[in-house]
């Protein structure tokens, strides 16, 4: 019988993709096949919670030592370690479910420990452990954020042990860095008692050090493409050319995990950006594990009644029905480049009003993950005509926001035929975003609305959001730095009509501007691409956009003939998003 054991600080609830993912993944039929069990592991983060909600919504807490409950004689298993460790446990089930299908669930089980209080000689014995067997020097971190993570894999092949026995077979998936640890602890105990039952699994979801390169560096994914690239020509490292990044624990943990027995890869990309970091690792260890999504299938009359409702909405705000909507779901992080939007945004505006049509952009992003709270939504709404308009400061615009809103603003007081409405806040209806959005609308509705997602990132190991709108029809115009994009061209590559559009920031050759040829011409290529400035990358981007707004707006959908044509089209391709789909390879390759 095979255990699948998902290391993770979204074991009880989803923070960002890393929930969707295991959501997606454990829900799949072909995975149930596989796995008889699945256990979630992480921190507890919370142990002022109501006994019986400390697993989250759909959670049935089995044991809690803090609060004397014990459903099942747990305890006895239990005991010694607590006694060991000086620790708390949290133990339980939740129950998965697809999103789209009721029929798609499956029961785990979840093990949280709280580590505040753990014996100092127990931390201290693990650290000279990873310093001996693995060269990590622990006291150069004092993040908490690195200790929590270590604390975890202390206690963790007890826990395993107590829970199962080892007459299993053991799946270990370290989901990003915070499962390392506990993933090295494995393998350390794993030879030390000669069992040959576990397997380490670090599942890349991005590169640390990567991501930091990216969006640290003014130059982007414009600089650090060009130089990955150049770096396979010389085989060079990414610490060779960035050794800044060794400064990182981060860092020091995704190159511990090249002993790990696989590497799953979001996307090829991913996978480059690995091996920069890890020239070393054994290329046959590297599978390429692109996400999969949840849908409903739909008809045409279902996507004509969401548009219906989004005109209404924006007719609302903007006084006209738009020709073409735009949206853009996504975090509010520096890495999804939606400055770029606008750039394109102000070409578009020209094209439209050339062509007389009209078009509506609707970015829907915030810093609050848990949204903002409907009271003071309705309440901005009625005082000054949120989310047309913001105000700086709480609860409205904050920190990044702020700077936004500043693009929206100049935009909308510039642009003739589309305009531009920035919703902060997490979720789409009525309640959450106000009563101008019709009774009844909700976030799928927006998806299936609209003509294009927009997602031109920096650092997009995969990019979900711009897939979601795929299954319904809607086109995806995103970056070559979003790891999806090999998807589609993997998917689409022998269809004879086109559903996104890809532009690769980082392919510069054939720009003829003064600031590629000064790049593209240096003696140290390498280092002229590392230090391109972010006012050449602006330039850069500029040009790009204006080489393609053509091509892009004559992708378009402008009649309702073609969006059902597109749409009918896609109906024996969007299984091929499913998570089942994407899976199927994967339990082949284990």
């Amino acid at each position: 019988m095979r255990i699948a054991i998902h290391i993770t600080h979204e074991a009880v609830q989803k923070i960002g993709g890393i929930g969707s993912v295991i959501n997606g993944v454990c829900t799949a039929d072909n995975y149930k096949q596989f796995f008889s069990k699945t256990l979630l592991y992480g921190p507890a983060f919370s142990s002022t919670a109501d006994v019986f909600s400390k697993l989250g919504r759909g959670g049935q807490v089995l044991y809690s030592n803090q609060d004397s409950f014990d459903k099942a004689q747990y305890h006895t298993k239990f005991k010694p370690i607590l006694e060991k460790y000086s620790i708390d446990i949290i133990y339980g089930t939740r129950t998965l479910a697809s999103e789209y299908n009721i029929n798609k669930i499956n029961e785990v089980e979840v093990l949280l420990v709280n580590i505040q209080n753990m014996k100092q000689a127990q931390i201290d014995v693990f650290k000279y452990i990873l310093w001996e067997k693995y060269g990590i020097q622990s006291d150069r971190y004092t993040d908490w954020d690195y200790e929590q993570y270590l604390r975890i894999a202390i206690c963790y092949f007890d826990l395993i042990n107590a829970l199962y026995g080892q007459s299993y077979d053991f799946y270990h998936f370290s989901h990003e860095y915070m499962g390392i640890s506990c993933g090295l602890k494995v393998i350390s105990e794993a030879q030390d008692s000669g069992l040959k039952n576990h397997k380490t699994i670090f599942w890349a979801h991005e590169v640390s050090p990567a991501r930091s390169i990216v969006e640290n560096y003014k130059g982007h994914d414009v600089s650090f493409y060009n130089v990955l690239r150049e770096s396979e020509k010389n085989y060079l490292s990414m610490e060779s050319i960035y050794p800044e990044i060794l400064e990182s624990y981060r860092t020091q943990l995704v190159k511990r995990t090249v002993i790990f027995d696989y590497i799953f890869a979001v996307s090829n990309l991913v996978a480059k950006e690995y091996q920069f970091l890890n020239p070393q690792v054994q290329k046959e260890k590297v599978k390429i594990v692109y996400n999969g999504i949840s849908f409903q299938s739909i008809d045409w009359q279902k996507k004509q009644e969401s548009r219906e409702k989004l005109k209404n909405y924006i007719e609302s705000i903007f006084n006209f029905k738009f020709n073409i909507l735009f949206t853009h779901v996504t975090r509010l992080v520096l890495s999804k480049g939606i400055w770029r939007d606008f750039t394109l945004l102000e070409k578009m505006d020209e094209i439209f009003s050339s062509n007389g049509l009209k078009g509506a952009y609707i970015l829907l992003s915030t810093l609050i993950g848990t949204g903002r709270n409907s009271g003071d939504i309705h309440r901005m709404e009625k005082e000054y005509g949120w989310p047309a308009l913001h105000r700086k400061g709480w609860p409205d615009c904050v920190g990044y926001e702020e700077e936004i809103y500043d693009l929206v603003q100049i935009f909308n007081a510039k642009s003739k035929s589309i305009k531009a409405l920035f919703i902060n806040q997490f979720g789409f209806d009525t309640r959450t975003c106000g009563d101008r959005i019709p009774i009844g609308t909700n976030l799928v509705d927006l998806r299936i609305a609209s003509d294009a997602e927009l997602g031109y990132s920096i650092y997009e190991p995969f990019g979900i959001s711009q897939i979601e709108t795929i299954p319904y029809g809607g086109f995806s115009l995103l970056s070559r730095a979003c790891g999806s994009s090999y998807l589609f061209d993997d998917i689409f590559k022998d269809e004879k009509f086109n559903i996104y559009h890809i532009i690769d920031f980082s392919s510069i050759e054939n720009l003829q501007t003064d600031e590629v040829r000064h790049i593209l011409g240096s003696n140290d290529k390498i280092n002229s691409l590392k230090n391109i400035t972010g006012e050449k990358r602006k330039i850069i981007e500029d040009k790009l956009f204006t080489l393609y707004c053509d091509e892009i707006f004559n992708l378009l959908p402008k009649t309702d003939d073609k969006r059902k044509e597109v749409l009918e089209n896609l109906s024996s391709k969007s299984t091929y998003f499913s998570w089942e789909a994407r899976l199927k390879e994967i339990f082949e390759f284990l």
